[in-house]
């Protein structure tokens, strides 16, 4: 009888755990984030209180940086980031802005499925290396993570639509004028929106930390203006963060706070969501 017993529980175990693995019939509304350390996130996990470091499982999240993923689609957790120096494996200590940003989306989109895609790696430029035009290595990866994701989701069974971008980026831009930068920036945009065939692809800028530099205050205003000039897109403050090294990389509240910033951004370019907070945007 016992053995019986231990048949019929294992069976409905193992019939429960297909059941949560099917995503046949599901439709996304998939979110893209990307740039370099900022995005990748420096955030330390230890720093989180307990409800930020559980997996959120009503958004699903892919990873890539280089040669680290999250190795196909998961529930959203922090760790998913690489900072200097790492070698071991994933889940890490730190992590980036897709956390609330994720959760305030799904708060948004009630009775939606959220999807997160991240690509970005830490010190990398616009200049060569996520240049759309020659391509750049970056570019290059960035688009194969993206392909590979989607076509994930389609391989379960699955649809889905892109709905936005968040990009944060700059940082090793800092010796080009500020023309220069806000040309690329506009022409990255393009790209992404080509690539995807959306040509009014909500677009989210967040800027950089001001560190009182002068490549950093040429990058800020060309972020700035490239939103301005650039339909659909968003330029979101990075006022009153902080920063763990004093000239670079934000600190785990402001991670949060920053992510909740994109998403407010993001809803406003889509139409339809309340936002907590002022946004700049170019609709």
């Amino acid at each position: 009888m016992k053995t019986w017993c231990r048949l019929i529980f294992a069976a409905v175990v193992i019939s429960l755990g297909f059941a949560g693995q099917s995503y046949a019939g599901e439709h996304y509304h998939v979110f893209i984030l990307a740039g370099q350390s900022n995005m990748d996130g420096r955030g330390k996990v230890a720093d989180l209180d307990a409800d930020w470091k559980k997996p959120q499982d009503d958004v699903r999240f892919y990873y890539g940086s280089n040669a680290s993923t999250s190795g196909g689609w998961i529930p959203l957790q922090p760790g998913y980031s690489v900072p200097p120096n790492y070698k071991g494996e994933l889940p890490s200590p730190t992590f980036g802005p897709e956390l609330s940003f994720g959760r305030a989306m799904a708060a948004a989109m009630k009775g939606k499925k959220v999807a997160l895609i991240k690509y970005a790696v830490g010190g990398t430029n616009l200049n060569k290396q996520w240049d759309p035009q020659a391509p750049g290595p970056q570019y290059a990866n960035f688009l194969k993570t993206l392909k590979a994701s989607l076509a994930a989701l389609k391989k379960e069974g699955a649809t889905y639509e892109v709905d936005g971008m968040v990009w944060h980026q700059g940082e090793s831009d800092a010796s080009l004028s500020a023309e220069d930068y806000q040309k690329k920036l506009e022409a990255f945009i393009r790209a992404v929106r080509d690539e995807l065939k959306a040509p009014e692809l909500p677009f989210v800028i967040g800027e950089l930390f001001n560190n009182g530099q002068e490549g950093t205050t040429r990058i800020r205003t060309a972020q700035e203006a490239a939103a301005k000039a650039t339909p659909h897109t968003a330029f979101v403050s990075s006022a009153h963060l902080t920063v763990l090294d004093k000239i670079t990389h934000f600190d785990a509240a402001s991670q949060l706070q920053f992510g909740q910033r994109y998403a407010d951004a993001m809803k406003s370019l889509m139409g339809g969501y309340p936002t907590t907070g002022p946004s700049t945007s170019n609709r």
